[in-house]
């Protein structure tokens, strides 16, 4: 098999890596802007195993045509702003049938990709993340933790479904099947999650408030946070109620994703994850202050979460007539402290709103728009 991975942070290092220890004999390529940056070989320490193990890949490019030229399957790993670029990049490469998968599947995707792709290849995404990762150093070593016990997969179209699975389990991840690529694109995950946290750790102060210690993202999760993801997470699912013509049974509330049924067993639990310990906040050394921190706004906590992620669920809400007074409160808060513009007079419709990865940018403004989309 003709493996292509795009991205060569920690997942993208991570899964081309694992990919080509675990299947030698598959051709496995890695697709980056920073080439020049990796070594001959790739070492990945299996935190959970317990052992380590060097691979070479077969290719490390930033060209395309080396990267993924014939690739059977593509695993992009990206922030969503980058990934219509990587689409147009790899297009016209891939084999005839590939399966192009975005890890993870939100973020708006899925709106374009028949523009580059057309009927020559197939459209799948992950509801999340399959592990996480955390590189030791770029391009050199990376820290591989907390595989999932599988990773739910849907594909745009219904007919696809069953293949795109056997090739995501051809290359080791377990799999479940989604029923739609909805129940990929709109699952509470980062879009939820980091957005409630990181207005309650910012939302009280302007952006050029200056914090006396650098804090870690997840420690010090709050009852506030968790009632505000609670409440995002409650008006995402009234939108699901919204749409009966699809199945989204596979997107649990959060709840039963974390086994946590009330406010304070949400905070007691975020609290309490291993993998969540290290993780810290979005923040950098103050321009002003020795010793001091301010946030970092370039973090993708910003730059994707908001716009890539919460904006899209919003749409979603306003195209099926869902009520989303805890996503407008955070939006509302977003645009004041990061200077754009998505509400004009109450109304989602900001000049801003041009550069998030909304359906309505791409003409989507009606249920039977989405529906169809969606193979209904």
């Amino acid at each position: 098999m003709n493996v292509c991975v795009v991205g060569g942070g920690h997942i993208g290092t991570t899964l081309s890596a694992y990919i080509k220890q675990s299947y030698p004999e598959y051709s496995v390529k890695l697709m980056t802007r920073r080439p020049e940056r990796f070594g001959e070989a790739i070492k990945v320490n299996d935190i959970e195993g317990g052992f380590s193990y060097d691979v070479a890949l077969d290719a490390i490019s930033a060209d395309p045509s080396i990267a993924a030229a014939q690739a059977d399957i593509v695993f992009i790993a990206l922030p969503h702003f980058a990934i219509e670029k990587a689409f147009s990049d790899i297009a016209s490469h891939v084999a005839e049938g590939a399966f192009v998968g975005v890890i993870p599947g939100s973020g708006g995707s899925e709106f374009f990709f028949e523009r580059y792709f057309g009927d020559r290849a197939h459209m799948f995404g992950f509801q999340r993340v399959p592990f996480t990762a955390k590189l030791v150093e770029y391009g050199h070593e990376t820290n591989l933790k907390s595989w999932k016990p599988f990773s739910v997969v849907g594909t745009l179209k219904k007919s696809d479904l069953e293949e795109a699975c056997l090739r995501v389990e051809h290359c080791g991840l377990k799999t479940e099947k989604a029923a739609n690529y909805l129940a990929v694109s709109l699952t509470p995950s980062n879009p939820v999650l980091h957005t409630a946290r990181t207005h309650d750790i910012f939302g009280a102060f302007s952006p050029d408030h200056e914090f006396s210690e650098w804090g870690k993202f997840y420690v010090g999760w709050t009852d506030d946070a968790s009632r505000t993801m609670l409440a995002v997470d409650d008006e995402l699912h009234r939108l699901f109620d919204a749409i009966p013509e699809l199945d989204m049974s596979s997107v649990l509330p959060l709840v039963q994703h974390y086994e946590a049924p009330t406010v304070e067993a949400m905070t007691e639990k975020i609290n309490s994850i291993p993998t969540f310990q290290t993780v810290m906040a979005p923040m950098k050394p103050s321009p002003c202050t020795d010793g001091a921190f301010v946030a970092d706004t370039s973090s993708r906590l910003f730059t994707e979460d908001f716009p890539w992620g919460l904006c899209v669920i919003r749409a979603y809400c306003e195209i099926f007539g869902v009520a989303s007074p805890t996503i407008d409160g955070l939006l509302q808060w977003y645009q004041r402290y990061m200077g754009v513009e998505y509400f004009v007079g109450g109304k989602f419709a900001g000049k801003d709103l041009a550069q998030t990865g909304i359906p309505q940018n791409h003409g989507i403004t009606t249920p039977a728009q989405v529906l169809a989309l969606f193979d209904v």
